[in-house]
């Protein structure tokens, strides 16, 4: 059975595009002033800009629909919130992701190895966090890290395009840390329906009380390393996800509407931190 171009546009996620690109772009700027690289580099960040703006989304996504559909048929979230794709047309899904993804496959040959590297990375952790056999999504804490390092790998990606290779790991490690409370809070919702699946994850082994005081940990420990890179916009950022954090473990009732709310936060975030990166690297 097809899949229409709607039902892909909603496989894709449009609410999350930017989890993605908004790393990437973040990785870009943080390399320095984006109007200064040649017309290659140039062509290479537009084309990788185009790649992790849809086909990324719809691939890592996906395969998350393909694999989760024994558990989305429990799941509220998904049901009312989302979408669950029929059986009858995962076959189709996986053409159209292979349709996407190939036409940038040249592009794998142009950019220098340490791009090459992170992008076997996201490549690798966006097929193997929900396909089986490894499915890392189910073998906590398996399911936090590859969550974290699909998110952040793109960030990686930008950042080495531009020719840049002396990276600030423990800024990265900061990413990472905050992806894991990202992926921990977004996990909350669906703890009983991977329960009713028989799939383990962070949250689910925590419970949901436990997983919110670990989202609000991480999310004080990557601000405070935030603030050694961004200074006070990293307070900001920490206190704002503490607050949303504090609100969902003394109102568990109201988890999912907080839920709803991280999109917009983290869009808004993002585009905060990159347009500040921007104008850093501008008036330098």
């Amino acid at each position: 059975m097809k899949l229409t171009l709607k039902e892909v546009f909603i496989i894709s996620r449009p609410r999350f595009w930017m989890y993605v690109l908004g790393t990437f772009l973040v990785g870009i700027i943080s390399s320095g002033n984006l109007f200064l690289y040649d017309t290659t580099t140039t062509f290479l960040l537009i084309a990788f800009g185009l790649f992790f703006w849809i086909p990324a989304n719809v691939f890592i996504y996906g395969v998350n629909d393909i694999y989760d559909y024994q558990t989305d048929i429990y799941n509220e979230k998904k049901v009312k919130y989302e979408s669950v794709l029929k059986l009858e047309k995962h076959r189709s899904l996986w053409i159209i992701i292979i349709l996407l993804l190939v036409p940038f496959l040249p592009l794998f040959f142009i950019v220098n190895l340490p791009t090459k590297i992170a992008l076997l990375v996201f490549l690798f952790t966006g097929l193997f966090y929900s396909a089986t056999p490894l499915r890392a999504k189910s073998k906590p804490p398996l399911d936090v890290l590859f969550s974290s390092i699909i998110y952040v790998s793109p960030a990686l990606v930008g950042f080495f395009i531009t020719g840049r290779t002396t990276i600030a790991w423990a800024a990265v490690l900061g990413g990472l840390i905050w992806a894991f409370g990202m992926q921990t809070y977004s996990a909350v919702p669906d703890i009983e329906a991977d329960r009713k699946a028989g799939v383990n994850t962070l949250a689910t082994m925590l419970g949901e009380k436990k997983a919110l005081w670990f989202c609000l940990i991480a999310y004080l420990i990557s601000a405070s390393i935030g603030y050694f890179y961004v200074g006070y916009i990293a307070v900001v950022f920490g206190i704002i996800y503490g607050v949303i954090v504090l609100l969902s473990i003394y109102n568990l009732s109201k988890l999912f509407k907080y839920y709803t709310y991280f999109p917009l936060i983290n869009i808004l975030g993002g585009a905060f931190l990159f347009f500040y990166l921007f104008f850093k690297e501008i008036f330098r």
